[in-house]
């Protein structure tokens, strides 16, 4: 295979992990919005039904859906952002080695480099804006439980 056209080949198979990741980024995003749903709902909920522990469910859920987007990116997401690192690195290179570079090769599995699994899970859980994300809204809810169940907070009559 030449070049030119194994070039067009890795532009073709960079555009079908951009459109997985895309997938993948929606599905995330969707999954959020369910949570953010789930989370005022539960909230809401508290104060309709005077329910003290409904906040720590919220708090549950928090975890939950952090557990769930962590593990999406660590079972799926992760080995196309691998791959599409390695084919932009080894295209950027001052002298790419074409003959080295595997050919549709969507999961990176002939280039995957050795990540530490403390790596793996840092790039999947620990990824700042979910984190930051589930975290404020854990805190808050436990926040709501607590001052509930101090008095700060009461419930209507």
């Amino acid at each position: 295979m030449e070049n030119k056209e194994k070039i067009e080949i890795l532009k073709i198979e960079m555009t079908l992990i951009q459109s997985t990741l895309d997938k993948y980024d929606d599905l995330i995003f969707r999954n959020r919005n369910f949570f953010i749903t789930l989370w005022l709902a539960c909230l809401g909920l508290s104060f309709t039904i005077k329910s003290t522990f409904v906040p720590n469910l919220a708090a549950f859920l928090s975890i939950l859906y952090w557990f769930f987007e962590g593990m999406m990116r660590h079972q799926y997401w992760f080995k196309y952002v691998d791959r599409y690192r390695f084919l932009r690195d080894t295209l950027n290179s001052s002298t790419p080695e074409l003959s080295e570079i595997s050919v549709y090769d969507l999961t990176n599995k002939y280039h995957r480099k050795d990540v530490s699994v403390f790596q793996k899970l840092k790039a999947c859980f620990f990824k700042l804006e979910p984190t930051i994300l589930f975290l404020l809204m854990g805190a808050g809810a436990l926040l709501i439980w607590y001052f509930v169940s101090k008095g700060v907070i009461s419930f209507p009559n």
